[in-house]
């Protein structure tokens, strides 16, 4: 046998070696098994509110404006906790003292301006405040008529404004039955507006309630305007303050004014948000510059179940 032939058996064997080391074993068996994996979640209520921060710049007095410097016409409050949200709503800050008059801006609190409405509502009764806080004037209004013993103020609305008037000449004004007046027309730059207090066709007229179990408040469920637009009104016992809001069913007497509104419409269930359509509402009369001491803050509630 020569060379060549001895070389090329020798090869032969060689792959039929190879073959044989690398022939599929078709005796093999693969075996799967599972791991069983099961997780408990704590019941958990958190709330996530986004953006944290808005900011309105160059808005002019008796002005309402809807979109932020950064076009934010909206927040959104989404359910990243555990369990059901069934209750949310809203609360403001506000001045603890009458800002208007006072020569400077460090007064005001820019909280106290902000509406709110449902992404998904239009009309008079979308917008409202969460809890908007008026003092009474601590100067004569000349051209304002009230009974004897009257308290009285503004409700301020951009550039619409409604006096009211509560009766204070017998005792604290949170009692039950105490008189609480609202005017019907709007004061402006052009018109006066409802201004006579004793004249029944220009006011409208509510009995105040007892809200809480230390008589610091009282309240009514009020219609402010020929718009029909509904809300709450809560006047402190001394007679100096007067709450209007709708979004903030916590306030004094929030629980029982019919006006006083849950933001949800519905169960907003884990990983669900919705949308809170807000803007300011400046009044005439808020000394120019940047608003406040601190900043003023709206705080979102949410409540899986809420007592009230």
């Amino acid at each position: 046998m020569s060379k060549l032939e001895q070389a090329l058996v020798s090869l032969a064997v060689v792959l039929f070696l190879v073959a044989v080391v690398y022939m599929p074993n078709t005796n093999a068996v693969t075996r799967v098994d599972e791991v069983n994996i099961s997780v408990t979640v704590n019941q958990k209520t958190l709330v996530d509110v986004t953006p944290t921060s808005l900011v309105w710049s160059n808005v002019d007095p008796g002005s309402e404006d809807l979109l932020d410097d950064d076009g934010y016409g909206s927040i959104q409050v989404e359910n990243i906790g555990s369990t059901n949200i069934s209750y949310v709503f809203f609360n403001n800050t506000y001045p603890t003292t009458d800002p208007f008059g006072s020569g400077t801006n460090a007064s005001y609190d820019a909280g106290n301006f902000v509406v709110l409405k449902r992404n998904s509502e239009s009309g008079v009764n979308a917008w409202a405040f969460p809890n908007r806080m008026e003092y009474n004037a601590s100067q004569q209004i000349v051209y304002l008529t009230v009974p004897a013993g009257y308290y009285y103020g503004r409700f301020r609305n951009a550039s619409h404004e409604y006096f009211w008037a509560v009766d204070a000449g017998s005792g604290e004004c949170n009692a039950t039955g105490r008189v609480f007046r609202i005017g019907i027309d709007e004061h402006n730059q052009s018109a006066t507006g409802s201004v006579d207090f004793t004249n029944a066709a220009q006011y409208r007229q509510y009995s105040l309630d007892n809200a809480d179990n230390n008589n610091a408040w009282g309240w009514a469920a009020i219609n402010v305007s020929n718009l029909n637009w509904t809300m709450c009104v809560a006047v402190k016992n001394t007679c100096d303050q007067a709450m209007f809001y709708r979004w903030n069913i916590d306030a004094p007497g929030g629980s029982e004014c019919g006006y006083a509104e849950n933001f949800t419409s519905s169960t907003l269930t884990p990983g669900a948000w919705i949308l809170a359509n807000i803007g300011v509402r400046v009044p005439y009369g808020v000394h120019w510059g940047t608003t406040g001491a601190v900043q003023g803050k709206v705080t979102v509630v949410a409540y899986s179940t809420y007592a009230a």
